[in-house]
């Protein structure tokens, strides 16, 4: 009767540690909790020239890529300026292809014309002068006609002048680096994402008006989000590098966010004053770098709880 008896009770023991394995190989195994403060790397974009908005490209929440366009503004006034600029380059560079080219050759001979026949009104001159038929003032007009006509030719002959030619560069370059200027203010009339990530913060519409050397948008970093918490030198041995977590924030109770252990710092630290409470404060522990997915509803400096699972790589 008492055999009896034993066999059941046998039976239910046997069901109940089977059923507790069971239960532990089936639930997600997990250590303890660690608590820290979500921690992100925020890049703000903006334009360093400033204007109304033609168009907004993304929304916040978005998910963009590094050069991704985000904000457009408008450029007719600089449009504009830019064309009578290109219309300064173009004759600076006509004048400066004149000098390099010198005067024409048929400059040359028409100078040289004019040199030959103020030369035979000189020599003309002298005889009537001498022969007392014109005076001494009006062979001297014939004098300085063909001197003059003879330094023009020869100015001519030797071609333009080295300062001129510097003169006329130097014009030039000027006017290119006017123009450059321009088309640098003209890009910066698109606003694009400097690194990929999630757009955090844009709140623009057409016809904004957006001040120069100011953000127009937050973009949360692709990679660059994390929560830094600290373990006790006890527990320790409990965390592995690349080992995953499951993390919470008040904000959003009911969700979780899974990442990885990235970072184990070498060396250890008292308790900083704004994790633990006042007892804990002069514990020695180790920053711990969690990495999670960027999400447009966490924000930098919500406070986290690390949730560590198992599976991980060895400490």
């Amino acid at each position: 009767m008492r055999r009896k008896t034993l066999v059941p009770v046998l039976v239910l023991v046997l069901a109940l540690v089977a059923a507790f394995f069971a239960w532990r190989a089936l639930r997600p195994e997990e250590t303890f909790l660690l608590y820290g403060t979500v921690e992100a790397n925020l890049v703000e974009v903006g334009s360093l020239l400033g204007g109304r908005v033609e168009r907004v490209d993304v929304a916040e929440g978005a998910q963009v890529a590094a050069g991704q366009v985000l904000v457009v503004l408008e450029t007719d006034l600089l449009a504009h300026q830019i064309r009578q600029q290109e219309a300064r380059v173009a004759e600076a560079k006509a004048g400066l292809e004149r000098a390099e080219r010198g005067p024409r050759a048929e400059e040359v001979r028409r100078a040289r014309i004019n040199w030959q026949a103020a030369e035979t009104d000189r020599q003309r001159f002298a005889s009537l002068y001498r022969e007392g038929v014109v005076g001494r003032r009006d062979y001297d007009r014939a004098v300085v006609a063909e001197a003059t006509a003879r330094e023009t030719y020869r100015e001519l002959e030797r071609g333009t002048r080295p300062e001129d030619v510097a003169a006329a560069r130097a014009a030039l370059a000027e006017g290119e680096a006017g123009l450059a200027y321009l088309e640098r203010q003209r890009r910066e009339s698109v606003v694009a994402a400097s690194v990929a990530g999630v757009v955090e913060a844009l709140d623009l519409r057409p016809g904004d008006l957006v001040a120069p050397n100011q953000p127009v948008a937050t973009l949360l970093e692709e990679g660059q989000l994390w929560v830094r918490v600290y373990v006790p030198e006890p527990s320790l041995g409990k965390v592995g590098l690349g080992q995953p977590v499951a993390v919470t924030v008040d904000s959003f109770p009911g969700r979780e966010y899974r990442g990885q252990v990235v970072e184990i710092r070498d060396r250890g630290e008292y308790t900083p004053r704004n994790v633990q409470t006042a007892e804990q404060r002069g514990d020695l522990v180790f920053g711990v770098k969690v990495a999670i997915p960027p999400a447009p509803e966490l924000k930098a400096g919500m406070a986290a709880a690390v949730r560590l699972l198992e599976g991980g790589a060895a400490p």
